[in-house]
C-alpha cells in the first residue's frame, strides 16, 4: 500500500476495471469508512488512485492487506504496531486469531480433563486436513494457547499434562504410519535438552521431517549432551534439531556451546521455541523461528517437498 500519503490523481482512472472501488474494498475488507480514513490520516495509507472528483481507487493487494489488519486489530493488536509489518507477517499473525477462534472445543475438552472427547475431536481434524494441515492448522495453534493459558494461571497443569499427552499420542501414531525412508535419506536426530519436558515441539520437527522423505529419529524429551551426542554419531546423522520451550537462557546457550563443540563442523545444529529465542547467536547453531523456516531447511538441506 501507497503509505507515502500522496496518491495519483486522475480524471478516470485507466485501469479502473483492475482497481476496487471504496464500496467493494471496505466490504472485503470488513471495515468502516470512518476507519479507513482514520487510518489513512494517522499512519498515511492512500488510495492507489484518487479522481478529481474525489472518488478513491484501490488495488486488490491493498484491499488484502486492510483485510489481514482488521483481523489483527480484532486479534488485540494494535494498529500502530501493525502498519510497518510485511504482509507475510501480517498473514501469520491472522492465521493465528483464526485458528485460535476454532480451538474452542478443544479446549473445553481441555478445561473439562475430558481425554476422550480431546482424542475424538484430534483425530476428526487430522484426518481431515492430513499430518502437515493438522499440525499446521491444531497442533501448532492449540499448543501456544495451551501454553499461554497456564503460564497466566488459567489452565492448571493436569489438564496440560492431559492435553500433551492425547497429542503425543496422536503425532506417534501419525508417524508410525509414514512409509520408511530412502536408504540414502538424509538422517535428523530431534529430542530436547537436559531439563526440558515439553517435547511436542521436537516431535512436531521429527514428523515435518519425515513427510519431507528424512530418515527422522525422536529420541524424547529431556536428553544430556552426551546422549545426543552418541546417538548422532552412531547414527551417522548430519543434522540435530533441539526444541525447548523453556529453561534459563544461560544454562541453554552453554548446553549448546558444549554441543556444537564435541559434534563434527558438518553436522548442522537447528534450534527451535521460546526457550531458545533469548539465547545468544552461536556459529554452526541455527535459531528457526516458524514452521515455515523450518521446512524451507529441510528442502534446502535435501529434503522434498510434501
Amino acid at each position: 500500500m501507497d503509505t507515502s500519503g500522496d496518491s495519483k490523481r486522475r480524471s478516470e482512472p485507466e485501469d479502473e476495471k483492475t482497481l476496487l472501488g471504496l464500496a467493494d474494498v471496505l466490504a472485503l475488507a470488513g471495515i468502516t469508512k470512518l476507519v479507513l480514513h482514520a487510518w489513512e490520516r494517522r499512519y498515511g495509507m492512500a488510495p492507489a488512485v484518487r479522481s478529481e472528483t474525489g472518488r478513491r481507487f484501490y488495488t486488490a493487494a491493498q484491499a488484502e492487506r486492510l483485510r489481514l489488519l482488521k483481523l489483527c486489530t480484532d486479534a488485540g493488536h494494535r494498529i500502530s504496531a501493525l502498519v510497518d509489518l510485511p504482509d507475510q507477517q501480517l498473514v501469520r499473525l491472522a492465521e493465528a486469531h483464526i485458528a485460535t477462534g476454532a480451538l474452542g472445543p478443544l479446549l473445553r475438552a481441555v478445561h473439562a480433563l475430558d481425554a476422550p472427547l480431546l482424542q475424538k475431536l484430534l483425530q476428526r481434524r487430522a484426518d481431515e486436513d492430513g499430518p502437515e494441515g493438522f499440525v499446521r492448522k491444531t497442533v501448532v495453534p492449540l499448543m501456544q494457547e495451551i501454553g499461554a493459558r497456564w503460564a497466566t494461571g488459567n489452565l492448571n497443569v493436569a489438564a496440560e499434562h492431559m492435553a500433551t499427552a492425547v497429542v503425543k499420542r496422536i503425532l506417534g501414531t501419525i508417524m508410525d504410519r509414514c512409509p520408511p525412508a530412502p536408504v540414502d535419506a538424509p538422517c535428523l536426530i530431534a529430542t530436547t535438552p537436559k531439563g526440558e519436558e515439553h517435547e511436542i515441539g521436537a516431535l512436531v520437527a521429527a514428523l515435518i521431517a519425515r513427510l519431507r522423505g528424512w530418515n527422522a529419529l525422536y529420541l524424547g524429551p529431556n536428553l544430556p549432551n552426551a546422549n545426543i551426542i552418541d546417538a548422532t554419531l552412531l547414527r551417522e546423522a548430519r543434522h540435530v534439531c533441539l526444541s525447548a520451550l523453556n529453561g534459563k537462557p544461560d544454562q541453554l546457550h552453554r548446553q549448546l556451546m558444549d554441543l556444537r563443540a564435541a559434534l563434527p563442523a558438518s553436522t548442522f545444529i537447528w534450534s527451535g521455541g521460546p526457550g531458545y529465542q533469548p539465547v545468544p547467536d552461536i556459529p554452526g547453531v541455527s535459531f528457526i523461528a516458524h514452521l515455515d523456516d523450518f521446512i524451507a531447511l529441510l528442502e534446502a538441506h535435501g529434503g522434498q517437498s510434501a
